[in-house]
């Protein structure tokens, strides 16, 4: 059975930051990727041990079109992933 996904405040703005700005680079393009964000969030929900852990308990998935990263972390005993950023990764990180 697929894990629920749960996607933090902080990782829906990144979202809509992504598909606001690929939308003005051309027609479509942000719709399109919000489509392959929706096929790896499937994936995570079906196999999310299937990234590696890269800080403490935060896995990471990058994607293969686009230069982003969606970290998040697994909750095994309710199946819940929350989704904490979808980062790009052209980026500086701020942390």
């Amino acid at each position: 059975m697929p894990y629920t996904i749960y996607v933090t405040p902080t990782a829906a703005d990144d979202l809509s930051a992504a598909i606001e700005y690929y939308n003005s680079v051309s027609t479509d393009l942000g719709f399109r990727f919000a489509d392959v964000i929706a096929q790896y969030f499937d994936r995570i929900a079906t196999v999310p041990t299937a990234s590696p852990i890269r800080y403490k308990n935060v896995r990471c998935k990058p994607l293969s079109r686009f230069p982003f990263i969606i970290t998040y972390t697994i909750d095994d005993i309710n199946q819940a992933i929350q989704v904490l950023r979808i980062f790009n990764t052209y980026q500086e990180p701020f942390w």
